[in-house]
């Protein structure tokens, strides 16, 4: 609910009513370290947003969870990968946002917000992080793996950011889109896993 009520904020005080100074303060503070090397790297990282790593990475978690007959498992992953994917294409529509000026990359096209690199980038870390703590693995690898996946998520917007290709309020709202999507569809999954084995 906290989500939801800071997604609507954001939505209506930066993109309806153009409130630019945190976008505007983001911008300024990563020109600082701008540089060919790291624009290269924010290149690459920017990437695992992009269908051409996520698409294939999401079949081949539903390729393993459905070999090893978890297919409750391999469900939720298809429909995580085709919801953010619908979602963040039909509320830039709804939002109708312009992108940044003066981008440090070419070929960024459609409109700005939410930011789909952040939402697939935030939904893909979500999952792993939901599967990986419903392993065996020790409780200690599941944080450190956990956080690692968090930073890499976050990564992914903040490339986004520095690449001028989004404003850091629509990488913002895709973090806070994606908390609401997973906890929703998290919570209705152990509920019904629940109640079909009940203890």
């Amino acid at each position: 609910m906290v989500s939801v009520f800071l997604f609507s904020l954001v939505a209506n005080e930066m993109v309806f009513e153009n409130e630019t100074i945190f976008d505007s303060r983001a911008f300024s503070l990563l020109a600082s370290y701008t540089t060919p090397f790291n624009t290269k790297t924010a290149i690459l990282i920017t990437w695992f947003g992009t269908g051409y790593f996520l698409l294939p990475a999401y079949l081949l978690i539903t390729l393993y969870h459905s070999q090893q007959n978890k297919n409750k498992e391999a469900i939720l992953v298809l429909i995580f990968a085709f919801v953010s994917m619908m979602s963040g294409m039909a509320l830039k529509v709804l939002f109708h946002r312009t992108r940044p000026m003066f981008p440090l990359i070419s070929g960024a096209g459609g409109y700005s917000f939410p930011s789909g690199h952040s939402l697939g980038g935030f939904t893909f870390s979500g999952v792993l992080i939901y599967l990986l703590l419903k392993t065996t693995l020790n409780p200690y690898l599941k944080w450190i793996f956990s956080i690692l996946l968090i930073i890499f998520s976050l990564l992914i917007g903040l490339s986004r950011i520095y690449l001028r290709v989004h404003f850091a309020s629509d990488v913002l709202g895709s973090l806070l889109l994606t908390i609401v999507w997973l906890s929703i569809t998290f919570i209705l999954f152990e509920t019904i896993e629940k109640r079909s084995h009940p203890q």
